[in-house]
């Protein structure tokens, strides 16, 4: 089921707020940010910077990972103001931001990607509005989620088609050990943005396979769920946690792609109820 008749370029960066059930993301290739109310009633915004993921939304302020750094939107006043620039390596237009997650108020980690593939991108740590690079050998960072009651992350490079599990220090301020946590290369399936449910579900969307993988907190397989588009690219789970809401793109396709696959692009609802 498509929610809205937005399409996305490159959807992604998907956020619920389970307060109010409104739905936020954005189109990367085209810096917009959506928001949905429960009544599917979708409010776009042109913003000044290439944002890329929504990390956490606060009544009308939106944070967001961006291609300065970390910002917040106001959808009410619509002023875009930056919190923590990016570190000074990765800040020129060679680089932009991609998937992240919000640790708690004071803590972001977040990816970077070089936007043509020819040099790695970082991991990045914003703490107390001080960013500092943790690892700077991954290609395309996505995943980013925090397995509960650890300081372990779950962050995929996509090029490599592999998941790893980054373990934290307390402080979250160093990476401790790294380990691949899944590995999807012989299958070249890739791995993109994904959320957890309470109960240690894991969901990660499978760039050009048409599906949502569910996975337990070992990294073993135990369902899928098809889509009707080739690219989805992130997702999260209503309040019930019956429902995940999916972001897909339509970038790289086709017109007789896109054609044969018209739901591209939109946000696609997904029923993983348990029998």
């Amino acid at each position: 089921m498509n929610i809205s008749n937005i399409y996305a370029e490159l959807g992604e960066g998907l956020y619920i707020d389970k307060t109010n059930a409104s739905i936020y993301w954005v189109d990367i290739a085209n810096s917009m940010l959506f928001v949905a109310t429960p009544f599917v009633i979708v409010k776009s915004y042109k913003l000044s910077k290439q944002v890329s993921t929504v990390l956490y939304v606060n009544n009308n302020l939106v944070y967001l990972t961006s291609s300065d750094g970390i910002v917040i939107f106001n959808v009410a006043t619509r002023s875009l103001n930056l919190i923590d620039k990016t570190p000074n390596f990765f800040s020129s237009k060679a680089y932009r931001s991609n998937d992240g997650v919000m640790i708690s108020d004071a803590i972001y980690i977040y990816g970077i990607m070089n936007k043509s593939l020819d040099a790695t991108g970082a991991i990045v740590v914003s703490k107390n509005k001080q960013s500092h690079v943790v690892a700077d050998d991954i290609f395309i960072p996505n995943t980013f989620i925090n397995i509960p009651g650890t300081n372990d992350l779950l962050i995929t490079d996509s090029m490599k088609y592999k998941t790893f599990k980054f373990q934290f220090s307390k402080d979250w301020e160093t990476v401790i050990c790294k380990n691949i946590w899944l590995d999807l290369s012989e299958e070249e399936l890739t791995p993109d943005g994904g959320c957890i449910s309470l109960d240690g579900r894991i969901f990660i969307a499978i760039w050009d396979g048409f599906k949502i993988i569910e996975l337990d907190v070992d990294g073993n397989i135990i369902n899928e769920f098809e889509v009707p588009v080739p690219r989805p690219t992130n997702c999260a789970l209503d309040a019930t946690e019956e429902k995940l809401f999916v972001t897909s793109a339509y970038e790289g396709l086709s017109n007789n792609k896109r054609k044969q696959y018209p739901l591209s692009g939109s946000i696609i609802e997904v029923d993983i109820r348990k029998c």
